[in-house]
């Protein structure tokens, strides 16, 4: 009886497509750590393949973490600078050290 139930098994579509985990459910979530000023903490994200409109093609997204205060960079898609780019429209303008 069980060999005719393993061979079913090993064909019902429905078995071979639902998987059961095998790993150990993980402990509680730690909470990130609080930043202790405004633009201590950011997330950078780029939105790209715009039409071009004064000679840029995308926008480079700054978020700071805290106030949730955005800055929207015009930039180019061939961007290596955006050290740079972070640092003179974000940096200098909150006259952070």
């Amino acid at each position: 009886m069980s060999r005719y139930v393993a061979q079913y098994f090993l064909k019902c579509d429905i078995c071979l497509c639902t998987k059961v985990q095998h790993c150990l459910l993980v402990g509680e979530l730690q909470p990130l750590p609080i930043p202790e000023e405004c633009w201590d903490a950011v997330s950078i994200d780029f939105i790209t393949e715009l039409f071009k409109s004064g000679g840029y093609d995308t926008i480079m997204v700054v978020v700071d973490s805290i106030g949730k205060r955005a800055h929207f960079i015009e930039a180019v898609t061939t961007i290596t600078g955006s050290p740079n780019l972070y640092l003179r429209h974000v940096w200098k303008l909150h006259g952070l050290p």
